[in-house]
């Protein structure tokens, strides 16, 4: 707005001459319209992220960081959001967005979360494979052929509808942990299985020296589609803007470039 006026010949000052009254009127027309358009900008939102979860959501050198909250960020500023940043477990963070406390970012859409939750469209789809100790088999293709083993999990995760339908029907034992601990467990046989997803596993797997006592066993076993996610009813407008702005062209290739970044390291 202030570029329009004074980029305008019809209000540039060098252009104007007025009486010490009208130029008085003019300059209180102008201010009026700066605080106008502060008034009515966006306010600011909590966005709430959960971390020990590399190289999505994390920290490094003591901040928060990951792909997860830099897409997030890069879409936020390009819809003028300002917002702040809090970081909790998992757990609380969820609980926290849905009692309407902040926008949770990292989530998927589920059914069980559904009635309490309002989610975006996916800005990111993860692959959620299976894990194991000196695999050397063909790779797994269906959740049907987990039956019966014992499979390390994270607290409070889903891993896609079939997977969460079968280990409710207890088809398969899981064992609730961190996901670094979860690893170690199965580089010492004392679980069966981990599943994870892929990115982050190989991450973790490097990142542990454990590349060569643990295998990728299955192929994809769902695609996660990951979003944010608000508390039921609660910041439609911030999600309209959001979900518009990820149907943007020139924004989808900075998104995509940014993701070919991680998964090129």
């Amino acid at each position: 707005m202030l570029s329009y006026f004074l980029g305008n010949n019809m209000y540039n000052f060098k252009y104007i001459s007025m009486k010490p009254v009208k130029q008085l009127l003019f300059y209180l027309h102008f201010l009026l319209l700066l605080i106008s358009a502060n008034i009515y900008a966006a306010d600011s939102v909590n966005i709430i992220a959960y971390t020990n979860y590399p190289p999505y959501l994390y920290h490094k050198d003591n901040q928060q960081t990951g792909l997860y909250l830099q897409i997030v960020e890069l879409t936020l500023n390009a819809i003028d959001q300002p917002f702040t940043l809090e970081t909790l477990p998992f757990k609380r963070a969820m609980n926290k967005a849905k009692a309407g406390k902040g926008v949770m970012i990292g989530v998927m859409k589920t059914n069980d979360r559904i009635p309490e939750l309002d989610f975006s469209d996916y800005f990111y789809r993860e692959r959620v494979t299976v894990f194991f100790n000196e695999f050397d088999g063909p790779l797994l293709k269906t959740v049907d052929e987990l039956d019966g083993l014992t499979i390390s999990t994270l607290l409070g995760w889903s891993y896609g509808e079939r997977f969460d339908k079968a280990r409710m029907n207890n088809r398969f034992s899981c064992l609730d942990g961190k996901i670094e601990s979860n690893f170690k467990l199965l580089a010492r046989n004392r679980v069966d299985a981990v599943i994870h997803t892929e990115l982050s596993s190989v991450y973790l797997i490097n990142l542990l020296g454990l590349a060569d006592k643990i295998t990728l066993g299955s192929e994809p076993l769902e695609l996660a589609e990951i979003r944010i996610a608000v508390k039921k009813g609660t910041h439609q407008k911030l999600i309209e803007k959001f979900n518009l702005k990820l149907k943007d062209p020139e924004h989808i290739k900075k998104l995509n470039a940014l993701s070919e970044s991680y998964r090129a390291n």
